[in-house]
């Protein structure tokens, strides 16, 4: 049994069927694991930070350079799922711990079809057109319907989920641009690289795809939203945090040829009272249009892998913070 090296899930009873399987994994490839969920984790924290040497929670939970610093084994924070906006990578980075998320291709896949979906509901008027069988309403003289064919196609950020969107709609003859503040590896043949308000500005659809992080959050505010067309789709997969809400309900309440689709919301569940629940020209999903069977099934075994690499010294399948592998292989790596 592998002593050396303590494994804490942190996890939200909801998600029971992500974690219980990972939890097992990992105990069957003898590795020590502490399971508990926030609640309990808050209580005990000391005594666990103490004897973690990675720490598995969703992307969501607030792990702070202060709670880094009272875990000295810790080598690696792991996210199941793609979002990682409640780890402070920089600290971590700061401090020679690896950041991996579960980038699994059924995950970003899954994403890209499920965002395409909403494109076309929104330009289709799909729920819209329910409403009127189910309501058995005349046939409206004028269709509010529009093709996706030779549209302008936006994207903030230009991550895995955009890739696969891109790879999808090239045969669509559509016009695709992407704003990215900073880009690591080439872009596509076809994909033009522009500044946020010429997108905003320039698109028919704007697809928001970008991590969560100082420089994004409310990075949509009211006048970065009224750059867009009257007749845009705002399509939001990514987070909540991105897009300032109050003001995304003024300027939906103000332009009624507007279409949204948002599958994220800065608080989680949405509230009841919240005025985006009132829009008649928004879809909402509640943070799951892109959870299939497939991608579901495919991160646990990715995240019971990567820990185990972890725990071995070797590299996760998935690193968030590439700049620190020279320093944690060093540090973590058998043949160093």
């Amino acid at each position: 049994m592998n002593l050396s090296c303590k494994v804490v899930c942190v996890g939200p009873a909801a998600l029971d069927f992500i974690f219980d399987p990972i939890v097992a994994g990992l105990r069957q490839r003898e590795h020590v694991v502490h399971y508990t969920d926030y609640a309990q984790f808050e209580r005990e924290s000391a005594a666990v930070l103490g004897s973690a040497g990675v720490l598995v929670a969703v992307g969501s939970f607030p792990c702070t350079r202060e709670m880094m610093e009272r875990a000295p084994q810790l080598r690696a924070l792991v996210s199941p799922f793609i979002g990682t906006e409640g780890f402070d990578e920089a600290a971590a980075t700061a401090l020679g711990i690896i950041v991996a998320n579960g980038q699994v291709p059924e995950n970003f896949l899954s994403m890209a079809e499920s965002t395409i979906l909403l494109i076309l509901a929104s330009l289709y008027s799909l729920h819209w057109w329910e409403q009127q069988l189910r309501d058995n309403l005349p046939h409206p003289p004028r269709v509010p319907g529009r093709m996706l064919n030779g549209r302008t196609v936006g994207m903030i950020g230009f991550g895995h989920i955009a890739r696969a969107i891109a790879h999808r709609l090239h045969s669509w003859e559509v016009r695709l641009q992407t704003y990215i503040p900073r880009l690591r590896v080439p872009l596509p043949n076809g994909i033009a690289r522009v500044e946020l308000d010429e997108l905003l500005r320039t698109s028919d659809i704007v697809c928001v795809l970008a991590s969560l992080n100082a420089e994004t959050h409310g990075m949509l505010d009211l006048n970065r939203l009224r750059l867009m067309k009257p007749d845009a789709v705002l399509i939001n997969t990514a987070r909540g945090g991105i897009i300032d809400e109050q003001a995304l309900v003024q300027i939906a309440r103000e332009r009624t040829g507007l279409r949204i689709a948002l599958d994220t919301f800065v608080q989680e569940p949405l509230p009841i009272e919240s005025p985006l629940r009132t829009l008649p020209n928004a879809i909402l999903t509640p943070h799951a249009i892109g959870h299939t069977q497939e991608s579901l099934a495919a991160l646990p075994p990715a995240t019971i892998e990567t820990v185990s690499r972890v725990i071995r010294g070797e590299l996760p399948l998935y690193v968030r913070n590439p700049e620190v592998i020279p320093e944690w292989t060093h540090r973590w790596s058998p043949r160093r």
